[in-house]
């Protein structure tokens, strides 16, 4: 097993790449729009939703961990 060894950074990151990731209003939830929507067509945009969630997310605590506390925690 080998040993982890830390590095510096001797680099600051550009400042657009530390820039915390913006996580647009959602669509409204009124259940009478829902309902408009073809459920394969709904589907995709759940699975749409929740990738750009999971980058935004790996975004900012990059960018913490770079800069701890930048990015302020999703609202769950």
């Amino acid at each position: 097993m080998s040993t982890p060894i830390a590095v510096k950074v001797k680099d600051t990151p550009p400042a657009e790449l530390l820039r915390c990731a913006n996580r647009p209003e959602g669509l409204p939830e009124d259940p009478a729009l829902i309902a408009q929507i073809p459920t394969r067509i709904r589907a995709g945009i759940i699975r749409l939703a929740r990738s750009f969630a999971a980058n935004a997310d790996h975004l900012d605590r990059l960018i913490n961990w770079s800069t701890p506390a930048a990015c302020p925690s999703p609202k769950g």
